[in-house]
């Protein structure tokens, strides 16, 4: 196993608040695209929520692991259903102000990669994440 060490970021013409707003609810995945439903079980640190995408059998489950609003940064780890070639998965997202109505979202993940090197999990989890951000990029212009 070789380790993952991956970080994405991306900048915004938004206030970090309104970014904030959206990440920051850990149970609303609504501005992802693709998701079937997502289901919740408990609140705050501890919560899992369970993601049902197309053509699988089984969910993703992520658990909230650490969450500082006054941060704007959380983390969470997905011990079952990482359709990724991951384990000992932690990712933290981060929204960090950069002041004028503009922010950046930070999105980094550790673990240990499984059947490929850290580099070719880093270059996969990297682009999900992008395309992610994008997505989020695109629910803010929605409004």
């Amino acid at each position: 196993m070789s380790n993952v060490n991956m970080h994405v970021q991306h900048d915004f013409d938004y206030p970090s608040d309104r970014v904030w707003d959206m990440l920051g609810n850990f149970g609303d995945l609504g501005w992802c695209v693709g998701i079937e439903r997502t289901e919740l079980s408990g609140s705050g640190p501890g919560m899992v929520r369970s993601i049902h995408m197309p053509g699988m059998s089984a969910p993703i489950e992520e658990v909230l692991e650490s969450m500082d609003v006054t941060a704007r940064t959380f983390s969470y780890s997905i011990p079952r259903g990482n359709p990724m070639p991951v384990t000992n998965y932690l990712a933290t997202v981060r929204v960090e102000d950069l002041g004028a109505e503009r922010c950046r979202v930070h999105w980094s993940a550790t673990g240990d990669a499984t059947g490929m090197s850290g580099e070719e999990v880093s270059a996969i989890l990297g682009g999900v994440y992008a395309q992610m951000l994008g997505w989020l990029g695109d629910a803010l212009a929605r409004g």
